[in-house]
């Protein structure tokens, strides 16, 4: 695998950092991006072998840096194998007290952002004729909930885009969609609010739900295998098959249990 290299957006922290740790132990080399270049420096630091990793800083939302971005790791490596999408942001508040500007940057952020990624390094993948996309999505990428709807349209999106992306680049490069339920990060602190600004704490859900480590062997496991599709979660994770075969019944549940997700309004 020592000449294997993966790209991680999203990996300054949680399980964008802990996917950067485990592939760095597997003896690929790292490409680390984020916005926030000193964590970067941190995470590449712990490594073994600091010196196969490369720290990129980037904004997804600087949609035109990329080709440049993308230069610089074939500069610096030569190839690219995997690209793990996991950069992205939540939000929590109903959609009559949300501005615009939070849902577009929503999809600026979530989905925007990784196809403007995924359109640089295709050409890259088609010249080598192998390649692979992992894309952190989320269960909200198949069913919705209260509160919770722009973050959900935006990993919609995701599914449409990279499930089409498999077929027409078929059979040469390959796509795992990833679909977590709650996993314990800091996603839900900085969750945007209605305003626009971060709800500054965790929720109870996310506290208790999946360790990050275990998230991730799911992950790296799944991209082993090459599947097309992960789901994983506690509880939250039947909402995709109830979805699925008892569509109404998702709705009668989720209103029935208002308690769990009823958002505070000023």
């Amino acid at each position: 695998m020592e000449n294997k290299v993966v790209w991680i957006t999203g990996a300054s922290g949680g399980m964008g950092e802990e996917l950067s740790l485990r592939y760095a132990k597997r003896g690929w080399r790292v490409v680390l991006s984020a916005r926030r270049e000193d964590e970067l420096q941190r995470v590449a630091s712990s490594f073994d072998h600091p010196d196969r990793a490369c720290v990129l800083p980037l904004d997804v939302t600087d949609t035109e840096a990329f080709p440049a971005l993308t230069e610089k790791v074939l500069d610096r490596f030569g190839r690219i194998d995997l690209c793990i999408l996991n950069a992205g942001i939540s939000s929590r508040d109903y959609i009559r007290n949300t501005d615009y500007e939070v849902f577009e940057k929503l999809m600026q952020v979530n989905y925007l952002g990784a196809v403007a990624h995924t359109l640089s390094v295709l050409p890259v993948f088609r010249a080598q004729k192998s390649g692979h996309f992992a894309v952190i999505s989320s269960l909200m990428g198949k069913f919705s909930s209260p509160g919770r709807a722009g973050y959900s349209a935006s990993k919609h999106a995701l599914h449409g885009f990279f499930d089409g992306l498999r077929m027409e680049e078929y059979p040469h490069i390959k796509v795992t969609l990833i679909c977590p339920g709650f996993v314990q990060t800091d996603i839900t602190a900085s969750a945007l609010k209605g305003d626009g600004s971060a709800q500054g704490s965790i929720d109870r859900t996310t506290a208790e739900g999946v360790p990050v480590e275990k998230a991730v062997s799911l992950m790296v496991r799944a991209i082993d295998k090459q599947k097309k599709e992960l789901v994983f979660g506690g509880f939250e994770k039947t909402g995709v098959y109830i979805k699925r075969f008892f569509p109404s019944v998702l709705d009668w549940l989720v209103l029935k249990n208002k308690k769990k997700w009823e958002i505070k309004e000023s």
